[in-house]
């Protein structure tokens, strides 16, 4: 498992979206099934535009451990 900081800024039944930055707009979906845990941290959730949406969405500071060979195949680790 890796731990990663960052943002979750949507979520489905099946996946989170990750950004590592507030900056970026391109999020990492991230399947449920590979993240350990999911710890929301205690700083104020930030505005975040997303690639291709009109829409500001609430970017949520997260702490999450996800499986490490998952992050090295999708290029994040």
């Amino acid at each position: 498992m890796t731990t990663i900081t960052g943002y979750i800024v949507r979520e489905t039944e099946k996946a989170v979206a990750f950004l590592a930055t507030i900056e970026a707009d391109k999020p990492l979906w991230i399947p449920r099934k590979k993240i350990a845990s999911l710890v929301e941290q205690d700083y104020e959730s930030l505005p975040a535009q997303l690639q291709g949406e009109g829409i500001k969405r609430a970017a949520i500071p997260v702490e999450i451990s996800v499986d490490s060979e998952f992050l090295a195949k999708v290029g994040w680790a």
